[in-house]
C-alpha cells in the first residue's frame, strides 16, 4: 500500500473517497480543497493531517505517493496533467474529463510521463457488475447481441448539476458498462434527449449504440423521479447472448427505512462506513501503483473512449437524433481528439 496518500476535493464524492481509504486502513495524508471552510472542517473529521488550497501548495510541500482526483469535471485535465508531470499516479473519477481534448490531453500527459492514471469507473468494481462480466466473458451467455441499461435519478440532480449534461455525468456509467460488456469500441451513435420546464439542462437521455463488432447498445438516463424521492440505486442492466439473458438490477434497495424522512442507503456502491465497489476500486489502484495488480480493470483507453461516446451522444442529440460515427482511437494520442463525423 501507499506511504502517502492525497484527495484532490473535499465534495461529495472526495469525502466519499475519505471514507473508503479509511475502510481499507490507508491514511489520508493530505487534502487539497480551495474553499478554507470545507477544506478544514472535512480535514478533522477524517483525521487528514495536512491541507491544501491548491495542487501546487501540495507538490511544493513534497510528492503523494499517489492522488484521489475528486474535483469537477472541467478541472480534472488541469488538475490531472500537473500530479503527473510530478510523477504522481493518479486515480480520475469519472468521467476522465469533460471534454474529449481534456480527456486527451490527460492520456498524452500519463503516456509522456509513463506515471499510472486510472479512470475511476467504479461499476468494474462492484460484485454484482463484475459477476455478470465474468459470465459473458465466459461464454454462458453465447456471443453477445446487445445491452440494455436504464439509470433513474431524482430531479435533484437537474438543480445540483445545473451545467452538466447527462451524458458526460449520469450516462457515462451506463456507456463503460457498454463498452465493458460488448468487448469492443462504440462506432455509432444515435441519441435523443428530452427537457421539461425550468432545468437548463436535458431530463431525459436515450442513445443507441453501436459496437464494432456489432453489438448494440440502448441507454437511458432519466432526471424524472420526484425532487424529495428516495435517491437509492434504481438502476438496471441487461446483456443478451444468443444462448441466454442476464441481468443486474438495482431497482430494490437493500435497506429502506420508511421513515420521517425515508432513507434508502446505497449499500453497495459506496456506503457511509466506506466500503462497498468504491473501496474495491481505490484497493485496485493502489495496488497498481504497488505493481501487485499489473491487469488494469479499466485501461485509460477505455477512459477516454466513454468520454469520445458521451460527446457523440450530446452533439447527436443537439442535432436531433442525427447519427455520429466514432472513427477508431489512433494506436497512440497525440493531443489533438479524433474528429466526430457525420
Amino acid at each position: 500500500m501507499s506511504r502517502s496518500v492525497a484527495v484532490v476535493g473535499a465534495g461529495a464524492f472526495g469525502v466519499r473517497h475519505l471514507a473508503a481509504y479509511r475502510s481499507l486502513g490507508v491514511p489520508v495524508r493530505a487534502l487539497v480543497e480551495p474553499d478554507a471552510p470545507t477544506r478544514e472542517r472535512v480535514a478533522a473529521e477524517y483525521a487528514v493531517p495536512y491541507t491544501y488550497a491548491s495542487v501546487a501548495d501540495l507538490l511544493a510541500a513534497g510528492r503523494p505517493d499517489a492522488a484521489s482526483v475528486c474535483v469537477p469535471g472541467p478541472a480534472h485535465r488541469a488538475v490531472a496533467v500537473d500530479l503527473l508531470d510530478a510523477g504522481v499516479p493518479v486515480l480520475v473519477e469519472k468521467p476522465l474529463a469533460a471534454t474529449v481534448d481534456d480527456a486527451a490531453a490527460i492520456v498524452v500527459a500519463a503516456e509522456r510521463t509513463g506515471v499510472l492514471c486510472q479512470p475511476g469507473h467504479i461499476l468494474r468494481h462492484s460484485a454484482p457488475h463484475r459477476a455478470l462480466y465474468e459470465a459473458v466473458r465466459a461464454g454462458r451467455l453465447g456471443d453477445v447481441l446487445a445491452v440494455s441499461s436504464r439509470r433513474d435519478r431524482p430531479r435533484t440532480l437537474s438543480r445540483l448539476f445545473p451545467r452538466e449534461h447527462p451524458a458526460l455525468l449520469t450516462a457515462v456509467h451506463d456507456i463503460d458498462l457498454a463498452l465493458w460488456y460488448a468487448g469492443a469500441p462504440v462506432v455509432e451513435v444515435r441519441a435523443v434527449t428530452r427537457t421539461r420546464p425550468g432545468p437548463a439542462s436535458p431530463v431525459l437521455v436515450w442513445a443507441e449504440l453501436r459496437h464494432a463488432n456489432d453489438v448494440v447498445s440502448s441507454i437511458r438516463n432519466s432526471y424524472l423521479l420526484p425532487e424529495h424521492a428516495t435517491n437509492h440505486t434504481s438502476d438496471l442492466v441487461e446483456v443478451y447472448g444468443t444462448d441466454g439473458v442476464a441481468h443486474v438490477d438495482l431497482g430494490h434497495p437493500t435497506l429502506l427505512v420508511q421513515g420521517e424522512p425515508t432513507e434508502a442507503p446505497d449499500w453497495l456502491l459506496s456506503p457511509a462506513d466506506g466500503g462497498g465497489a468504491l473501496a474495491a476500486e481505490l484497493r485496485h489502484f493502489l495496488g497498481q501503483v504497488a505493481g501487485t495488480e499489473p491487469a488494469a480493470v479499466v485501461p485509460l483507453a477505455d477512459g477516454l473512449h466513454v468520454v469520445r461516446v458521451a460527446e457523440a451522444v450530446v452533439d447527436s442529440a443537439t442535432a436531433g437524433g442525427a447519427v455520429r460515427r466514432i472513427p477508431p482511437s489512433p494506436p497512440h494520442v497525440t493531443g489533438a481528439s479524433a474528429d466526430v463525423s457525420t
